[in-house]
């Protein structure tokens, strides 16, 4: 509402569980935004889409789809929620993932690895 990742491009926020609900409502949050605050519609939607986000308990059919559509591919973070999620609910949605048609290779390759390296590279 505020721009916080605009005016802190530096700041980095993970938000878990493929973002909740956001990746679905990103249109109507944002519609809603404009009308509140005069922002620009394409500014409020990229600064939505400036989070990271992880596929904690979300490696499902019908969230996936709405993160991937929504997300920049390389803010995209493989996670589990091992050890609060019970492990039969890490397995079910990590196998999930595992298995979702939409993703190639390349894809699985950089949610499980490259896109954090990315985020959390030190300095030289």
């Amino acid at each position: 509402m505020h721009g916080v990742p605009r005016r802190y491009p530096n700041l980095k926020i993970i938000l878990s569980h493929a973002g909740g609900f956001l990746p679905y409502a990103a249109h109507r949050i944002t519609a809603a935004l404009v009308a509140e605050t005069g922002r620009g519609f394409e500014e409020i939607l990229e600064d939505l889409g400036s989070f990271w986000f992880d596929t904690a308990l979300s490696g499902s059919p019908s969230a996936l789809p709405s993160l991937l559509a929504f997300a920049r591919p390389d803010r995209v973070l493989f996670g589990t929620d091992w050890p609060f999620a019970p492990e039969v609910a890490v397995a079910h949605f990590t196998g999930e993932y595992d298995r979702y048609p939409g993703l190639d290779p390349a894809g699985h390759h950089a949610i499980d690895r490259d896109n954090a390296r990315a985020l959390f590279a030190r300095p030289a």
